[in-house]
Protein backbone atom coordinates (compact mmCIF):
# COMPACT_ATOMS: atom_id res chain seq x y z
CA UNK A 1 0.00 0.00 0.00
CA UNK A 2 1.10 3.53 -1.05
CA UNK A 3 2.50 5.73 2.21
CA UNK A 4 0.05 8.58 2.47
CA UNK A 5 1.90 11.42 3.49
CA UNK A 6 0.37 13.52 6.58
CA UNK A 7 2.03 16.31 8.25
CA UNK A 8 0.17 15.36 11.75
CA UNK A 9 1.18 11.93 11.78
CA UNK A 10 4.86 10.27 12.17
CA UNK A 11 5.79 7.20 9.42
CA UNK A 12 5.01 3.66 10.83
CA UNK A 13 4.70 0.28 9.49
CA UNK A 14 2.00 -2.27 10.45
CA UNK A 15 2.59 -5.61 10.85
CA UNK A 16 -0.30 -6.67 8.80
CA UNK A 17 1.32 -5.15 5.94
CA UNK A 18 4.48 -6.20 6.13
CA UNK A 19 4.34 -9.87 7.47
CA UNK A 20 3.13 -11.20 4.64
CA UNK A 21 5.67 -9.01 2.35
CA UNK A 22 8.32 -10.93 4.17
CA UNK A 23 6.69 -14.35 4.76
CA UNK A 24 9.24 -15.95 2.06
CA UNK A 25 12.32 -15.80 4.48
CA UNK A 26 10.77 -14.83 8.15
CA UNK A 27 7.12 -16.36 9.47
CA UNK A 28 6.07 -13.13 12.00
CA UNK A 29 3.63 -13.20 14.66
CA UNK A 30 2.99 -10.62 17.57
CA UNK A 31 1.40 -11.40 21.15
CA UNK A 32 1.13 -8.74 23.40
CA UNK A 33 3.90 -6.67 21.88
CA UNK A 34 6.65 -9.08 21.38
CA UNK A 35 7.30 -9.61 17.83
CA UNK A 36 8.83 -13.20 17.31
CA UNK A 37 10.53 -13.80 14.05
CA UNK A 38 11.23 -16.93 12.86
CA UNK A 39 13.46 -17.23 9.73
CA UNK A 40 13.46 -19.99 7.78
CA UNK A 41 14.40 -21.20 3.85
CA UNK A 42 11.39 -23.24 2.36
CA UNK A 43 10.10 -23.54 6.22
CA UNK A 44 13.22 -25.48 6.87
CA UNK A 45 17.02 -24.26 8.38
CA UNK A 46 18.25 -21.17 6.93
CA UNK A 47 20.42 -21.08 4.14
CA UNK A 48 22.23 -18.14 3.60
CA UNK A 49 22.22 -16.03 0.25
CA UNK A 50 23.23 -12.57 -0.72
CA UNK A 51 19.28 -12.27 -1.44
CA UNK A 52 18.54 -13.11 2.28
CA UNK A 53 21.34 -10.49 3.24
CA UNK A 54 19.80 -8.03 1.63
CA UNK A 55 16.31 -8.42 2.20
CA UNK A 56 17.36 -8.05 6.05
CA UNK A 57 17.56 -4.23 5.44
CA UNK A 58 13.64 -4.10 4.52
CA UNK A 59 12.63 -6.27 7.08
CA UNK A 60 14.65 -4.47 9.98
CA UNK A 61 13.27 -1.16 8.51
CA UNK A 62 9.85 -2.25 9.23
CA UNK A 63 10.09 -4.00 12.39
CA UNK A 64 11.96 -0.73 13.36
CA UNK A 65 9.06 1.99 12.30
CA UNK A 66 6.42 -0.41 14.02
CA UNK A 67 5.66 1.61 17.24
CA UNK A 68 3.63 -1.79 18.07
CA UNK A 69 6.95 -3.90 18.66
CA UNK A 70 7.71 -4.00 22.38
CA UNK A 71 10.38 -6.86 22.33
CA UNK A 72 11.85 -8.56 19.40
CA UNK A 73 12.47 -12.31 19.93
CA UNK A 74 14.54 -13.84 16.29
CA UNK A 75 15.11 -17.41 16.11
CA UNK A 76 15.74 -19.75 13.15
CA UNK A 77 14.07 -23.26 11.86
CA UNK A 78 15.06 -26.72 12.71
CA UNK A 79 18.17 -27.85 13.89
CA UNK A 80 20.44 -24.90 12.34
CA UNK A 81 20.05 -21.13 12.65
CA UNK A 82 22.10 -19.86 9.91
CA UNK A 83 24.72 -21.86 7.47
CA UNK A 84 25.78 -21.41 4.01
CA UNK A 85 24.40 -23.46 0.55
CA UNK A 86 27.38 -25.31 -0.81
CA UNK A 87 25.63 -23.66 -4.14
CA UNK A 88 25.93 -20.18 -2.87
CA UNK A 89 29.81 -20.92 -2.04
CA UNK A 90 30.28 -20.92 -5.83
CA UNK A 91 29.01 -17.89 -6.94
CA UNK A 92 28.11 -19.15 -10.40
CA UNK A 93 24.63 -19.40 -9.75
CA UNK A 94 23.88 -15.77 -10.21
CA UNK A 95 24.19 -12.96 -12.99
CA UNK A 96 24.51 -9.95 -11.21
CA UNK A 97 23.52 -7.03 -12.79
CA UNK A 98 26.06 -4.44 -11.13
CA UNK A 99 28.94 -5.12 -9.31
CA UNK A 100 29.46 -7.61 -6.95
CA UNK A 101 31.75 -6.33 -4.78
CA UNK A 102 29.98 -3.23 -4.09
CA UNK A 103 26.30 -3.61 -4.69
CA UNK A 104 26.21 -7.11 -2.99
CA UNK A 105 28.94 -7.29 -0.40
CA UNK A 106 30.24 -3.69 0.54
CA UNK A 107 27.00 -1.46 0.00
CA UNK A 108 24.56 -4.50 1.93
CA UNK A 109 27.61 -5.60 4.54
CA UNK A 110 28.16 -1.78 5.68
CA UNK A 111 24.26 -1.34 6.69
CA UNK A 112 22.92 -4.49 8.15
CA UNK A 113 24.94 -4.53 11.07
CA UNK A 114 23.58 -1.14 12.11
CA UNK A 115 19.98 -2.15 10.89
CA UNK A 116 20.03 -4.46 13.54
CA UNK A 117 21.10 -2.27 16.13
CA UNK A 118 18.98 0.39 15.38
CA UNK A 119 16.12 -2.09 16.22
CA UNK A 120 14.33 0.05 18.92
CA UNK A 121 13.43 -2.25 21.29
CA UNK A 122 15.39 -4.79 23.14
CA UNK A 123 16.28 -7.65 21.33
CA UNK A 124 16.22 -11.78 22.59
CA UNK A 125 17.98 -14.18 20.37
CA UNK A 126 16.88 -17.86 20.92
CA UNK A 127 19.57 -19.48 18.86
CA UNK A 128 18.28 -23.29 17.77
CA UNK A 129 21.32 -24.05 16.21
CA UNK A 130 24.88 -23.48 14.77
CA UNK A 131 25.14 -20.29 12.95
CA UNK A 132 28.46 -20.48 10.23
CA UNK A 133 27.94 -17.28 8.27
CA UNK A 134 27.65 -13.83 8.78
CA UNK A 135 26.97 -14.28 12.93
CA UNK A 136 26.10 -10.39 13.51
CA UNK A 137 22.06 -11.61 13.50
CA UNK A 138 22.80 -13.52 16.56
CA UNK A 139 25.79 -11.56 18.31
CA UNK A 140 24.13 -8.28 18.23
CA UNK A 141 20.90 -9.34 19.76
CA UNK A 142 20.92 -7.91 24.06
CA UNK A 143 20.53 -11.79 25.43
CA UNK A 144 21.13 -14.82 23.28
CA UNK A 145 19.43 -17.75 24.98
CA UNK A 146 21.43 -21.20 22.62
CA UNK A 147 20.59 -24.41 22.48
CA UNK A 148 23.03 -26.73 23.89
CA UNK A 149 23.96 -27.78 19.56
CA UNK A 150 24.78 -24.19 18.98
CA UNK A 151 28.27 -23.01 17.74
CA UNK A 152 29.56 -20.50 15.67
CA UNK A 153 32.66 -20.79 13.47
CA UNK A 154 34.52 -18.20 11.03
CA UNK A 155 36.13 -19.52 8.58
CA UNK A 156 36.92 -16.73 5.60
CA UNK A 157 40.66 -17.17 5.17
CA UNK A 158 39.99 -21.45 5.59
CA UNK A 159 37.46 -21.83 3.22
CA UNK A 160 36.99 -18.76 1.42
CA UNK A 161 39.95 -17.21 0.47
CA UNK A 162 39.10 -14.33 2.14
CA UNK A 163 39.93 -11.87 4.50
CA UNK A 164 37.79 -12.22 7.54
CA UNK A 165 36.99 -8.47 7.64
CA UNK A 166 33.33 -8.05 6.50
CA UNK A 167 32.09 -7.17 10.49
CA UNK A 168 33.30 -10.35 12.63
CA UNK A 169 36.75 -8.72 13.10
CA UNK A 170 34.98 -5.59 14.88
CA UNK A 171 32.17 -8.46 16.72
CA UNK A 172 35.18 -10.57 17.87
CA UNK A 173 37.40 -8.24 18.92
CA UNK A 174 34.23 -6.44 21.31
CA UNK A 175 33.28 -10.05 22.77
CA UNK A 176 36.42 -11.55 23.32
CA UNK A 177 39.19 -9.30 23.42
CA UNK A 178 41.92 -8.04 20.14
CA UNK A 179 44.05 -10.76 21.19
CA UNK A 180 41.96 -13.70 21.18
CA UNK A 181 39.76 -11.95 18.46
CA UNK A 182 42.28 -11.86 15.99
CA UNK A 183 43.46 -15.61 16.54
CA UNK A 184 40.07 -16.98 16.40
CA UNK A 185 40.07 -15.39 13.63
CA UNK A 186 43.56 -16.70 12.26
CA UNK A 187 43.20 -20.42 13.56
CA UNK A 188 39.03 -20.85 12.65
CA UNK A 189 38.42 -21.57 15.82
CA UNK A 190 35.20 -22.51 16.92
CA UNK A 191 32.73 -21.39 19.55
CA UNK A 192 30.43 -23.81 21.18
CA UNK A 193 27.95 -23.61 23.60
CA UNK A 194 29.69 -24.50 26.43
CA UNK A 195 32.54 -22.04 25.79
CA UNK A 196 29.93 -19.21 24.76
CA UNK A 197 28.13 -19.73 27.83
CA UNK A 198 32.30 -19.09 29.89
CA UNK A 199 32.76 -16.18 27.76
CA UNK A 200 29.51 -14.59 28.44
CA UNK A 201 28.62 -14.37 24.79
CA UNK A 202 25.70 -16.26 25.63
CA UNK A 203 23.32 -15.26 28.54
CA UNK A 204 21.46 -19.13 28.74
CA UNK A 205 22.25 -22.42 27.50
CA UNK A 206 19.32 -24.78 27.22
CA UNK A 207 18.39 -27.97 25.66
CA UNK A 208 17.96 -27.56 21.78
CA UNK A 209 14.47 -27.31 21.31
CA UNK A 210 13.30 -25.48 24.31
CA UNK A 211 15.21 -22.05 22.91
CA UNK A 212 12.20 -20.26 21.60
CA UNK A 213 9.90 -21.32 24.60
CA UNK A 214 12.42 -20.04 27.26
CA UNK A 215 12.81 -16.97 25.12
CA UNK A 216 9.00 -16.37 25.30
CA UNK A 217 8.99 -16.89 29.10
CA UNK A 218 11.71 -14.41 29.50
CA UNK A 219 9.93 -11.58 26.98
CA UNK A 220 7.26 -12.20 29.24
CA UNK A 221 8.86 -11.62 32.32
CA UNK A 222 10.72 -8.41 31.53
CA UNK A 223 7.96 -6.41 30.20
CA UNK A 224 6.37 -7.67 33.68
CA UNK A 225 9.71 -5.97 35.12
CA UNK A 226 10.33 -3.41 32.98
CA UNK A 227 6.35 -1.75 32.07
CA UNK A 228 7.72 1.97 30.73
CA UNK A 229 7.49 1.88 26.96
CA UNK A 230 10.17 4.87 27.00
CA UNK A 231 12.38 2.81 29.69
CA UNK A 232 13.30 0.21 27.65
CA UNK A 233 13.85 1.87 24.38
CA UNK A 234 16.31 4.21 26.27
CA UNK A 235 17.88 1.21 27.74
CA UNK A 236 18.61 -0.46 24.38
CA UNK A 237 19.91 3.24 23.01
CA UNK A 238 22.58 2.91 25.59
CA UNK A 239 23.69 -0.54 25.77
CA UNK A 240 24.29 -0.91 21.67
CA UNK A 241 25.71 2.48 21.74
CA UNK A 242 29.22 1.09 22.20
CA UNK A 243 28.87 -1.44 19.26
CA UNK A 244 26.81 0.98 16.95
CA UNK A 245 30.35 3.32 17.75
CA UNK A 246 32.37 0.72 16.66
CA UNK A 247 30.53 -0.51 13.28
CA UNK A 248 30.22 3.48 12.48
CA UNK A 249 34.08 3.52 12.54
CA UNK A 250 35.03 0.71 11.04
CA UNK A 251 32.87 -1.05 8.99
CA UNK A 252 33.27 0.52 5.36
CA UNK A 253 36.98 0.64 5.74
CA UNK A 254 36.87 -3.36 6.88
CA UNK A 255 34.59 -4.18 3.58
CA UNK A 256 36.79 -1.97 1.20
CA UNK A 257 39.84 -3.95 2.49
CA UNK A 258 37.82 -7.77 2.04
CA UNK A 259 36.57 -6.57 -1.48
CA UNK A 260 40.01 -5.60 -2.37
CA UNK A 261 41.26 -9.00 -1.14
CA UNK A 262 38.43 -11.36 -2.56
CA UNK A 263 39.62 -14.28 -4.64
CA UNK A 264 37.54 -13.78 -7.29
CA UNK A 265 37.18 -12.09 -10.95
CA UNK A 266 34.42 -10.89 -13.14
CA UNK A 267 33.89 -12.66 -16.25
CA UNK A 268 31.50 -9.21 -17.87
CA UNK A 269 29.71 -8.75 -21.40
CA UNK A 270 30.00 -5.37 -21.97
CA UNK A 271 27.29 -5.65 -24.62
CA UNK A 272 24.53 -6.54 -21.81
CA UNK A 273 26.26 -5.28 -18.75
CA UNK A 274 26.15 -7.84 -16.57
CA UNK A 275 28.83 -9.28 -14.53
CA UNK A 276 28.97 -13.34 -13.48
CA UNK A 277 31.44 -13.91 -10.32
CA UNK A 278 33.92 -16.85 -10.87
CA UNK A 279 36.12 -18.47 -8.35
CA UNK A 280 39.60 -17.81 -9.83
CA UNK A 281 40.58 -21.36 -8.24
CA UNK A 282 37.73 -23.41 -10.21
Amino acid sequence: MAYKYDKRKPFRTDLEEYAEKWDGMAHLRRENGILEVRFHTDDGPVLFCEAIHAAYLGLLFDISHDPENELVIITGTGDSYLSMSDKEMSFEHVDYATSVTYDWWYQIATRVPLAWLDIPVPVICACNGPFTIHPESVLLSDYIIAGDNTFTVDRHLQDAGCAPIDGVNILYEKLLGPNAGRAMLLNGGVIDAKMGKELGIFAEVVPHGQELERAWEFAREFLQKVPSRIVRRMTREQITQPLREAFTKDIRSSLCHECYSSELRTDAKPEDGHVKMVDKEM
